[in-house]
């Protein structure tokens, strides 16, 4: 138990730790951004090309449907699919965002202060957009499973980022509380002094 508490006490080793977790972040958001110049040309060009008749034709011969309507209901899961995973990327990009600010507060020795607690409140709400979106997002590919079963894997059963994003919004929404609690304390301290 010594060792541990050296480790994380150790001062230069916790400059460390929150020095590569904002290097960590920075990256992260540069993948989130990259992912995002991919995926909005995607999904506005889904609007214009799903009235092309040689698209049309491409996509029943592919995903080996017939007719009309069910083609214009997968369209329509991919273009809800696509909007979902732009909300997603955002929503990363932000959380990334708020915990290097977060993390940039803690290097200053700044704790127990409102701009703290303002981005866990902000982290919070990023977190369950998140979870919502990954819900839905789910829902909508397990119910169109069988449009997608030969170009996706068996992985697709297990809702890996609703599970992910509903441990986060436990933790972040325990952190919260331990930070607005931690604030009143503090603020009665200061109030006795």
């Amino acid at each position: 138990m010594k060792e541990i508490t050296y480790f994380l006490g150790d001062r230069r080793m916790r400059k460390f730790i929150l020095n590569l977790l904002t290097v960590l972040a920075w990256i992260y958001q540069i993948v989130c951004v990259l992912g995002l110049i991919i995926f909005v040309p995607v999904f506005v060009m889904m609007f214009f090309i799903k009235s092309n008749p040689d698209f049309r034709e491409g996509f029943m011969s592919t995903f080996n449907t017939h007719g009309a309507s069910s083609i214009d209901q997968i369209i329509l899961v991919m273009e809800i699919t696509f909007f979902l995973l732009i909300v997603v990327t955002i929503t990363t990009f932000l959380i990334c965002c708020y915990a290097r600010l977060i993390i940039k507060n803690i290097k200053r020795e700044i704790y127990f202060a409102a701009d703290n607690l303002q981005l866990l409140r902000k982290l919070l709400i990023t977190v369950g957009v998140y979870t919502v979106c990954s819900v839905i997002e789910y829902v909508l590919l397990l119910t169109h499973r069988t449009c997608f079963s030969t170009y996706t894997t068996n992985d697709m059963i297990y809702p890996g980022s609703i599970t992910n994003g509903l441990l986060f919004l436990a933790v972040f929404y325990v952190v919260y509380l331990v930070f607005k609690y931690g604030m009143k304390i503090q603020e009665d301290a200061d109030s006795i002094i």
